[in-house]
């Protein structure tokens, strides 16, 4: 089977889990969800050599680097067009960072298929959609830097989780003060915030769908207790999981969609307001403190949650010319030096030698705190495969 019918299938299949369980609905699960608990089924692929600390040597990867072509960097933030001029600054190698937020996928891929490739290192936050479609296939090679591997949690090591990030529940603080009006995520279902919680577009990116998804496999006891702390009741429900229930019930409660986290930003924390909507962004957005004189603040000690962790990954593309210059990119991109021009956006290093440069809005101390929902790469394949289900959930629960 070819990579590209190997994706396809990935694809189709995907699709097809959606379209079976339309027939399913009078059953009462929601669509295409049986609330089983996905099993792991990421496959590590050997480590290449210089991904050890034994057969790592920094000097000699730049003196390969140097003997190759320019390279071109994809990534999501407009920073990386700082970061790759720093590395040519500092490497003499020429970089061009360009910035992509959507369709850059399906743009790796078919650079893979037309042995084309311009893109020769990838950054992305869709963490499921990364793996099972450029790093499972072979369109993209996973590597860590061999200096820091040992250093890094299992789980950010394949695939390489470089930056975390969160998307968290936030208020306006010159209407609330000190105090998230919000204390438990079940009240984002009571009608007192109908047509009052402002999100993302659930249907826009999977990057939302894969929070319910993970939320759903290895976090629904918690929601099913902070609904019985809430409502004073046990969780009766049809639905497979807690999870379930609330994004039906959160769908169902009119909340404002918006095309991005910029936009959620501008109706949560405009000054100025009486009454402002709850929402969900990330950290960000919370420089338009400073930039737009917004009112934004994360909703601390909100049960069980505040948010969740949406981490970056990065990849070399398989076929690159320049694969060790890639590589040095992706070793200088994550290092203290490189870091620095993300983390003032509250972004933190997975290393914990890489230590961050500032926590103006208390984000990092409340990730360090576990005001937010961990990341798990064990069953990427399965939030890639649920992420039309759960747009079909959201969808049919629209009111």
């Amino acid at each position: 089977m070819t990579r590209t019918r190997s994706r396809t299938l990935r694809r189709a299949l995907a699709v097809g889990v959606s379209a079976a369980a339309l027939l399913s609905l009078s059953a009462c699960a929601p669509p295409g969800a049986d609330g089983s608990v996905a099993e792991n089924t990421v496959e590590r692929p050997d480590l290449a050599a210089d991904e050890t600390a034994e057969g790592f040597d920094l000097d000699a990867l730049i003196d390969a680097a140097k003997k190759e072509g320019p390279i071109t960097i994809y990534d999501e933030t407009g920073k990386v067009v700082q970061i790759a001029e720093a590395f040519t600054a500092k490497y003499g190698i020429p970089a061009t960072g360009i910035k992509i937020e959507t369709n850059v996928m399906d743009k790796v891929a078919k650079e893979y298929e037309a042995d084309n490739v311009i893109g020769d290192v990838v950054a992305n936050s869709e963490v499921p959609t990364f793996y099972s479609e450029l790093l499972a296939d072979g369109v993209l090679t996973n590597w860590v830097p061999g200096d820091a591997y040992d250093r890094l949690p299992a789980h950010a090591q394949y695939p390489y989780l470089t930056s975390d990030n969160q998307a968290i529940w936030t208020y306006n603080t010159e209407v609330y003060g000190d105090t998230c009006p919000i204390s438990n995520i079940w009240q984002l279902t009571d009608e007192e915030w109908a047509g009052s919680v402002a999100i993302p577009d659930p249907e826009s990116r999977a990057l939302y769908t894969t929070i319910w998804n993970q939320a759903a496999n290895h976090h629904a006891d918690e929601y099913a207790a902070a609904y019985e702390e809430h409502f004073g009741e046990e969780l009766v429900t049809e639905e497979p999981t807690a999870v379930h229930e609330w994004v039906k019930r959160l769908a169902g409660n009119s909340p404002t969609i918006f095309k991005n986290d910029e936009e959620v930003s501008d109706a949560v924390g405009a000054a100025g307001q009486s009454d402002p909507p709850f929402g969900l962004m990330y950290a960000a957005k919370y420089r338009n403190n400073v930039d737009k004189g917004y009112k934004l603040a994360p909703c601390e000690g909100m049960n069980p949650y505040a948010g969740a962790a949406t981490p970056q990954t990065m990849a070399y593309a398989t076929n690159s010319a320049s694969p060790n210059a890639a590589k040095l990119y992706i070793h200088f991109a994550t290092s203290q030096e490189g870091m620095e021009f993300i983390m003032p956006d509250s972004k933190s290093s997975f290393d914990p030698e890489v230590q961050p440069v500032a926590d103006d809005w208390g984000v990092i101390e409340l990730k360090e705190a576990g005001g937010f929902q961990p990341y798990n790469t064990d069953t990427l394949q399965d939030d890639y495969t649920k992420t039309v289900t759960w747009q079909d959930l959201w969808r049919s629960s629209r009111s």
